[in-house]
């Protein structure tokens, strides 16, 4: 099936009044309350379903504002990578490798991002909704894959505060492809362009001065 198609089945249930899913901010709170242990990605992908990447990207970017360990935020940003390539490449149902797919996120971890992003993420939710978005829907998929899969590149560089701005534009990115909603979709490409132009400034200035140094 099309990118194209897929999008037309899409439109056609919101049309028919199709059951209300319940939204991401429900589901991952469901996980803290359920067990010590934490759920994997293949669990929580399933749970997802057909809003995997949206959700991917909210869960894995909102926890870059989670306090880390120096080095941390590559355990976020290589798994945002690999679902960001696949959103790209215009594969419009997330595959996960047995390895990342038995990646299990503890129960502390992911009630401490709850904590963290649950308020805000729930007041984005009741906010978003289908509006402004551009079609063909699957051109402006592979647009927001490449996307965020730069920001997380940023993500993934193991140095101090590049990961927490270009998170956050992955996880309104998120928001926006899970509702269709293109307001979300500038604010997160409004915030990838502040941070890459205040991450380059930083990175490029020190570089200059460590230059002059030697």
């Amino acid at each position: 099936m099309s990118p194209a198609a897929f999008s037309n089945i899409r439109r056609s249930l919101r049309r028919r009044g199709a059951k209300r899913q319940r939204r991401i901010s429900a589901i991952l709170r469901g996980y803290t309350h359920r067990d010590r242990t934490g759920p994997t990605l293949g669990e929580l992908s399933q749970a997802f379903d057909s809003r995997a990447y949206g959700a991917f990207f909210i869960l894995l970017g909102g926890l870059n504002l989670v306090p880390l360990p120096p080095g941390a935020s590559l355990l976020f940003g290589i798994p945002l990578m690999l679902f960001a390539l696949q959103l790209a490449i215009g594969r419009h149902r997330l595959w996960l490798p047995g390895r990342v797919h038995r990646i299990r996120l503890s129960a502390d971890t992911l009630g401490m991002g709850m904590r963290k992003i649950g308020p805000t993420l729930r007041w984005i939710e009741r906010l978003a909704r289908h509006r402004y978005w551009p079609e063909p829907e699957w051109v402006l998929l592979v647009a927001v894959g490449w996307f965020c899969f730069l920001m997380a590149a940023l993500v993934a560089l193991p140095f101090p505060l590049t990961n927490m701005a270009p998170g956050v534009a992955i996880a309104l990115a998120g928001v926006a492809i899970t509702a269709r909603d293109g307001l979300w979709l500038i604010a997160s490409i409004l915030l990838g362009v502040a941070s890459v132009a205040v991450l380059g400034g930083v990175y490029g200035a020190a570089t200059l001065a460590v230059m002059q140094i030697f």
